[in-house]
């Protein structure tokens, strides 16, 4: 049951990355601080998948969670890692 649930976050970790890599500012301010957390959530989530390819590891349910919900923030953020980091009230 492990090896589907390392499938399941290898596959999260990978889209939650190729969504930051190609995030389009479209006229959007450029922060640097907020370019290193998207460095550092592409890093992390590369390095992730990278692990889970080569090294397949006991992977539990919640460690399969973390992975999709990390994905599903990012792909309902659009990839814009500023609006993950601040509410949009303002």
């Amino acid at each position: 049951m492990h090896i589907s649930f390392a499938v399941i976050a290898l596959a999260a970790h990978v889209a939650a990355m190729l969504r930051v890599l190609f995030y389009r500012r479209n006229g959007a301010r450029h922060r640097h601080h907020v370019s290193w957390v998207a460095w550092a959530v592409v890093a992390v989530s590369g390095g992730s998948a990278i692990e889970l390819a080569l090294h397949a590891k006991h992977v539990g349910f919640f460690e399969a969670a973390t992975a999709i919900l990390l994905a599903l923030f990012v792909y309902a953020a659009r990839g814009n890692i500023a609006r993950l980091l601040w509410s949009s009230e303002q």
